[in-house]
Protein backbone atom coordinates (compact mmCIF):
# COMPACT_ATOMS: atom_id res chain seq x y z
CA UNK A 1 0.00 0.00 0.00
CA UNK A 2 1.44 3.61 -0.40
CA UNK A 3 0.06 6.21 1.45
CA UNK A 4 -0.20 10.23 0.82
CA UNK A 5 0.36 12.77 3.07
CA UNK A 6 -0.71 16.55 2.62
CA UNK A 7 0.17 19.39 5.27
CA UNK A 8 -2.04 22.70 4.43
CA UNK A 9 -1.08 25.88 5.81
CA UNK A 10 -2.22 29.12 4.68
CA UNK A 11 -0.33 30.80 1.55
CA UNK A 12 0.89 33.65 3.85
CA UNK A 13 3.29 31.20 5.39
CA UNK A 14 4.52 29.48 2.26
CA UNK A 15 8.17 30.72 3.09
CA UNK A 16 8.20 28.99 6.15
CA UNK A 17 6.37 25.45 4.28
CA UNK A 18 8.97 25.61 1.59
CA UNK A 19 11.92 25.93 3.95
CA UNK A 20 10.64 23.06 6.19
CA UNK A 21 9.85 20.90 3.31
CA UNK A 22 13.18 21.35 1.86
CA UNK A 23 14.73 20.52 5.26
CA UNK A 24 12.46 17.25 5.58
CA UNK A 25 12.60 16.26 2.02
CA UNK A 26 8.84 17.18 1.36
CA UNK A 27 6.89 18.37 -1.89
CA UNK A 28 5.70 21.60 -1.80
CA UNK A 29 2.52 23.02 -3.97
CA UNK A 30 -0.16 25.67 -4.03
CA UNK A 31 -3.63 25.46 -4.99
CA UNK A 32 -6.69 27.63 -5.71
CA UNK A 33 -9.79 26.93 -4.79
CA UNK A 34 -9.71 23.97 -2.32
CA UNK A 35 -12.69 21.42 -2.34
CA UNK A 36 -13.13 21.36 1.01
CA UNK A 37 -11.61 24.29 2.75
CA UNK A 38 -13.28 26.82 -0.05
CA UNK A 39 -12.23 29.43 -2.25
CA UNK A 40 -8.70 30.91 -1.22
CA UNK A 41 -5.01 29.73 -1.72
CA UNK A 42 -3.37 27.60 0.23
CA UNK A 43 0.52 26.07 0.65
CA UNK A 44 0.16 22.35 0.82
CA UNK A 45 3.58 19.88 2.13
CA UNK A 46 3.34 16.38 0.70
CA UNK A 47 5.09 12.92 1.11
CA UNK A 48 4.59 9.57 0.00
CA UNK A 49 5.40 6.39 2.10
CA UNK A 50 4.54 2.80 1.94
CA UNK A 51 4.91 2.31 5.94
CA UNK A 52 1.76 3.98 7.62
CA UNK A 53 3.46 4.48 11.22
CA UNK A 54 6.43 6.08 9.16
CA UNK A 55 4.32 8.18 7.00
CA UNK A 56 2.78 9.45 10.46
CA UNK A 57 5.96 9.92 12.34
CA UNK A 58 7.15 11.98 9.35
CA UNK A 59 3.89 14.35 9.16
CA UNK A 60 4.48 15.02 12.93
CA UNK A 61 7.61 15.92 12.89
CA UNK A 62 7.20 17.86 9.71
CA UNK A 63 3.77 19.50 11.82
CA UNK A 64 5.87 20.31 15.23
CA UNK A 65 8.66 22.22 12.89
CA UNK A 66 6.20 24.40 11.49
CA UNK A 67 4.73 24.72 14.44
CA UNK A 68 7.87 25.67 16.27
CA UNK A 69 8.23 28.22 13.56
CA UNK A 70 5.13 30.21 14.39
CA UNK A 71 3.24 28.64 11.35
CA UNK A 72 -0.47 28.14 12.11
CA UNK A 73 -1.44 24.03 9.96
CA UNK A 74 -5.31 24.25 8.98
CA UNK A 75 -5.33 20.81 7.97
CA UNK A 76 -3.52 17.34 8.18
CA UNK A 77 -4.22 14.25 6.40
CA UNK A 78 -3.01 10.72 5.27
CA UNK A 79 -4.46 9.37 2.41
CA UNK A 80 -4.53 5.67 0.98
CA UNK A 81 -3.89 5.95 -2.59
CA UNK A 82 -5.76 3.12 -4.28
CA UNK A 83 -4.91 4.16 -7.44
CA UNK A 84 -3.67 6.68 -9.22
CA UNK A 85 -2.42 6.93 -13.26
CA UNK A 86 -1.23 9.91 -14.76
CA UNK A 87 -1.65 10.49 -18.92
CA UNK A 88 0.55 12.61 -20.82
CA UNK A 89 -0.98 14.86 -22.60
Amino acid sequence: MNYECHITIALADAALGHSTAERLHWTTSEIERDPVLGKASYFYLTSHSSDFLLMHDRMRAAIESLRADGCHVIREKIELIVYDVRHKP
